[in-house]
């Protein structure tokens, strides 16, 4: 079956080379006609268009004398030159030239009425022969005296092209063993194939369409159910992949939301496996140790760490069956800061179903810098309350027990001690309310009552309220305010508050015969309050610190004044807390200018 199958094959190339050897000569013997057809017919016009260039007389000879017409005879090469014949006007010859035993045939001139060259087909006795003929009019003295024929055989199938064209059809007629060949030796691999394709469908259990066979047609069958069950089996791979996949987005969804809750903790949080290597580190612990990602993971402690005490605390949780069910901590700075005191607390990590097995170690890196500084100013904060209550306390003190000894006190005294008690106890209130309005702003507990106030009349009442509460005998005020200030919202309690403390600073720090001035201005969008005084000054040093809390220059003009330290940090609050900025010009014995600027759109207060 086999050589049968290969010997038909073989046939059909033999046949289906000598269609194609045929086609192609074919095709040139065609190519070869029509390309002589062409050149007879550019030959032909080309020798009528040069004989009617001639005279008459060049034309038709003297008796005895050959013509142009013999001359073109004998010139002529190709074999498909039929005639050539000059004829008067009836059709008469007149001259004549014919190659061989050519007829010149009869034609009808008597209605050629063109004075064009045109052509003519003839059949040409005794054989038949197509002719295609030129003619052309001749022309004497003006007077038309005659015709040109030219006559050349239309070319027909070379045969004596065929001895080229067997040479052509060889090499191609040899192509085919050749082919056959390289065929065969290319369809080895495939025929192999087939045989591998065999054995796995046997191994596998899979219907063949034909058991054994080299057509290549069976072949192609048994390939194409190999194929299918091949896709088959990788869908079925592919929907557990999918399903392997989805496991896994899964898994990873869940990571992702654990990474993302670990990346959010306000602390740096490291997570180290059984081995002590850091598997995850969020971005704070970066920072606060000053390392890079890739140096921590797959890291132990003693690699990254460069604090002895932390990698002996972490060093306990790996290797070490005894610390597994306990938590400890040690505090470090870092190299890298060394003002941040950082907690670094270790918990072990346990499986959820076997609370003996641990799996890891997750390591929390507590910055407690803030703690430290808000406790040490917390106490700070308590010293200097207690410290200011108490200098009040003790005068008030001191005076009560002076007005019990009746006996060895004046009334003058009595009077002297009691003003004294009075003015302690306005002191101590003073303080008081200031803690409370700083408290309040600062825990967020001050709600602001917006009032619309007329800013022209606001500002005189307090002044007017200040000037009557103080000795003010020797102080002289400018005060430049305008009747057309715009009417503004604020909170009017708290912000006679901060220009109370303003006016009574100005008062109580400016020299003999001093001048305060208080001046307003504004802007479509900003109102400007300054109040200036022409007193002691503040140094630039002073200047840094003039609004924090409890804070007093060491100047001995201000330590020979009473206060506390809080109507500044007081008044900068107020201020900020309507949205508005507070700023110091000043200079050491020149006086000093506080500037309040504040926003007149009344939503953009009450937004801030």
């Amino acid at each position: 079956m086999k050589k049968i199958t290969e010997e038909r094959f073989g046939l059909v190339m033999i046949v289906a080379a000598l269609l194609v050897i045929i086609l192609i000569a074919g095709q040139f013997l065609v190519h070869r006609q029509k390309i002589r057809d062409k050149a007879v017919r550019v030959e032909g016009r080309n020798v009528v268009n040069l004989l009617t260039n001639l005279s008459y007389e060049q034309l038709v000879p003297v008796q005895r004398q050959n013509s142009i017409l013999d001359l073109l005879n004998n010139r002529q090469i190709d074999s498909d030159f039929a005639y050539a014949a000059v004829v008067g006007t009836s059709g008469q010859p007149l001259a004549v030239s014919v190659s061989g035993a050519s007829m010149i045939p009869p034609a009808d001139l008597k209605n050629e009425k063109t004075l064009w060259a045109t052509e003519h087909e003839f059949q040409i006795q005794p054989d038949q022969r197509t002719v295609l003929e030129f003619r052309a009019p001749i022309l004497s003295q003006g007077e038309l005296a005659g015709y040109i024929r030219v006559g050349y055989f239309k070319p027909s199938l070379e045969l004596q092209e065929l001895p080229f064209i067997a040479q052509l059809a060889l090499p191609i007629f040899l192509l085919v063993p050749l082919t056959y060949i390289l065929l065969r030796r290319e369809l080895k691999p495939i025929k192999e194939a087939n045989k591998e394709i065999n054995k796995v469908m046997q191994r596998q259990h899979i219907t063949k369409a034909v058991d054994s066979s080299d057509n290549f047609q069976d072949f192609m069958q048994n390939f194409k159910i190999f194929v299918s069950e091949i896709d088959r089996r990788f869908s079925e791979i592919d929907n557990k992949n999918l399903k392997t996949k989805a496991t896994t987005l899964a898994l990873t969804y869940n990571h992702q939301r654990i990474e993302s809750a670990l990346q959010s903790l306000p602390d740096a949080v490291l997570v180290m496996d059984e081995t002590g290597k850091a598997t995850f580190a969020n971005s704070k612990l970066l920072r606060l140790i000053g390392r890079s990602l890739n140096a921590i993971l797959g890291a132990k402690p003693e690699e990254w760490c460069d604090d002895e005490q932390v990698s002996k605390l972490l060093a306990k949780y790996y290797n070490n069956q005894s610390r597994l069910r306990r938590w400890d901590s040690v505090d470090f700075k870092p190299p890298q800061n060394p003002e941040t005191l950082l907690s670094v607390s270790a918990y072990p990590l346990f499986t959820p179903k076997d609370t003996e097995t641990i799996f890891g170690t997750l390591v929390v890196f507590h910055d407690k810098t803030q703690e430290i500084l808000a406790k040490s100013a917390r106490d700070q904060f308590i010293g200097s309350v207690a410290h200011e209550l108490k200098s009040p306390l003790n005068v008030i003190h001191m005076s009560a027990e002076a007005l019990l000894d009746e006996n060895n006190i004046s009334n003058d005294e009595r009077i002297n001690t009691v003003n004294i008690i009075n003015d302690e106890v306005e002191r101590l209130s003073s303080l008081i309310t200031n803690l409370l309005n700083i408290t309040m702003i600062e825990a967020g507990n001050m709600a602001l009552d917006y009032q619309r106030v007329k800013i022209f009349d606001f500002l005189q009442d307090t002044l007017a309220s200040v000037a009557r509460g103080g000795s003010v005998d020797e102080t002289h005020f400018d005060v430049q305010l305008s009747n057309n200030l715009s009417t503004i919202e604020i909170d009017k309690n708290l912000f006679r508050i901060a220009l109370n403390n303003l006016l009574t600073n100005a008062i109580k720090y400016n020299k003999p015969n001093g001048k305060v001035t208080l001046l307003a201005d504004e802007t479509d969008d900003l109102l400007t309050i300054k109040i200036s005084d022409t007193g002691i000054g503040i140094d630039d040093h002073d200047q840094k610190y003039i609004f924090e809390k409890f804070y007093r220059s060491e100047n001995d003009n201000v330590r020979q004044k009473q206060g506390n330290g809080l109507g500044l940090a007081l008044v900068k609050e107020i201020i900020e807390l309507h949205g508005g900025k507070i700023s110091l010009q000043s200079a050491l014995g020149e006086g000093s200018t506080f500037t309040i600027t504040l926003k007149k759109t009344s939503s953009l207060l009450k937004a801030s």
